[in-house]
């Protein structure tokens, strides 16, 4: 009975991790990776620039569906926290940069879009999937993560924000 019991919860533990419910590696509680970035108009736009205020910074893909409505999102919290101290970043993954510089005219965010091109940021993020936010407190410290969007995200979104504007 017993060496039934240790196979079979050697079975669900592999098929838990295989379904891809393993936890996420995060950066909460880490420094942010600074980096620069070009940005959509052309300026250089680095991460460390913009310390001494709450910044959200969001990776995106024109091929991952929910990148267009959390866009959208962020741009009413953009509008809405600007003057309070948030800053909002958008970083497109894409490779083919003709096409999501197409796609970020499009989407006519307020926010600044910037192109990680080479992958470099999504690899120090620890971006695995397509949409994915991450909120930077004043200090540079990540306090969280997020990946995908859903309808309501964007409220728990303006909770942490404004935990981190108190602040």
């Amino acid at each position: 009975m017993r060496r039934a019991l240790h196979v079979g919860s050697l079975v669900l533990g592999a098929a838990w991790a295989c379904s891809g419910m393993a936890a996420a590696p995060t950066l909460v509680g880490k420094d942010a990776p600074d980096f620069v970035l070009k940005a959509l108009d052309g300026t250089n736009l680095r991460l460390s620039e913009f310390r001494g205020q709450v910044v959200l910074v969001n990776f995106w893909a024109r091929w991952a569906g929910d990148s267009r409505r959390e866009m959208a999102a962020l741009n009413r919290i953009n509008t809405t926290y600007e003057r309070a101290g948030l800053v909002v970043l958008g970083v497109s993954i894409d490779e083919d940069l003709r096409r999501a510089h197409e796609f970020a005219d499009s989407m006519n965010v307020s926010y600044p879009i910037m192109f990680d091109t080479g992958a470099d940021i999504g690899r120090d993020y620890l971006l695995q999937k397509m949409p994915m936010t991450i909120l930077v407190d004043r200090s540079g410290v990540v306090r969280y993560s997020h990946v995908g969007f859903k309808r309501g995200d964007d409220r728990v979104y303006l909770d942490k924000i404004r935990e981190l504007l108190r602040e």
